[in-house]
């Protein structure tokens, strides 16, 4: 099978943007076998990670993902190494393929997450940070939008949550991309936190409406059977219904109670205290505020992340004052 797969890849070498079904199956048959045959498959991982690096431009997509699928499965088997695989697959966040940019963006934070599952690999970390920063700054707004989002669930899930990551995601703030700006100042400003909590919340209130019209459709059919019964046999049952009625209206009270109930504010800014140099990081985001050319919601982050760094840090930005008086007049929404 191997050999038979061996003349297959030079078939595709010729014509990589050509369609193999019969390549893809052999491809996903050998990644399944290769930790059984380690000496006969040593170079197997390595040639794939080529094909797929050289042709991943032009490749078909189905075939680009069985690729991709390939190397996962090998990887987790532990037959390549996670760094040269990420690496990779942060170059793939490119293609113009949701499902596969999808994927991979699974992919990388599961496998980040498993390498730091019993302690820190500070290697692989290291490695992949610093790549993660010339990601930030690639000319693909997509990929450069991925390798953020990447990095901000893994601080998230308190496995990237030292200084070095705060910092990588700080230059995000500068970034020409408003969508990779606007990702960045919601991480410092804790705004997809606070969505989350909303959703969950408003999930909460729309399970306690639904109970509470429950209550009142039951206490609807307890009345009237209330108002029948005491036609047929007289007021002896008035008690029973009456008590009943009773109880389901407490269980309504105690529930309108429960939903009134608000859970205090929680503000998360340990992402502002890791900052290397806030005075720096504040006067570059005041200078690009003065200069910026988006919309006005991003204006207002812009300088609640400033105010933010200033109060915290206790820095002293004094053109920041008279630049926010020109939003406090009047006419100003």
């Amino acid at each position: 099978q191997y050999h038979h797969y061996q003349s297959h890849v030079e078939i595709f070498t010729f014509q990589p943007d050509k369609p193999s079904k019969e390549l893809a199956e052999l491809l996903m048959f050998l990644a399944q076998v290769a930790h059984c045959y380690p000496e006969h498959m040593a170079s197997f991982p390595q040639q794939l990670k080529e094909l797929l690096s050289h042709h991943h431009t032009v490749l078909d997509p189905d075939l680009r993902m069985t690729f991709c699928k390939a190397l996962i499965l090998l990887r987790n088997k532990n037959l390549i190494h996670p760094t040269s695989l990420l690496e990779l697959f942060f170059q793939l966040l490119r293609c113009h393929d949701k499902l596969l940019r999808k994927t991979l963006y699974t992919h990388i934070v599961t496998d980040i997450k498993n390498v730091n599952a019993k302690h820190k690999n500070n290697k692989v970390n290291t490695a992949l940070q610093n790549f993660m920063y010339t990601m930030l700054r690639d000319s693909n707004p997509t990929a450069a939008k991925i390798s953020l989002d990447v990095m901000i669930e893994l601080y998230r899930r308190n496995i990237w949550n030292d200084a070095k990551t705060v910092n990588v995601i700080t230059t995000a703030c500068f970034s020409k991309v408003t969508k990779v700006l606007v990702a960045g100042l919601k991480f410092f400003l804790g705004k997809d936190e606070d969505e989350k909590q909303d959703s969950e919340s408003e999930s909460e209130v729309g399970i306690l409406q639904m109970a509470d019209n429950a209550v009142c459709i039951k206490m609807g059919i307890v009345f009237k059977i209330f108002l029948k019964r005491q036609q047929s046999f007289g007021s002896s049952l008035e008690t029973e219904a009456l008590y009943s009625l009773r109880e389901m209206s407490f269980t309504l009270v105690s529930m309108q109670k429960q939903k009134k109930k608000s859970k205090p504010e929680v503000f998360n800014f340990s992402a502002i205290h890791l900052i290397h140099d806030p005075q720096d990081f504040a006067e570059k985001l005041l200078k690009q505020l003065e200069s910026c050319k988006e919309r006005f919601e991003v204006k207002m982050m812009l300088m609640d992340l400033i105010s933010r760094l200033v109060g915290i840090h206790e820095l002293f930005l004094f053109n920041f004052y008279p630049f926010v008086q020109r939003f406090l007049q009047p006419h100003q929404r």
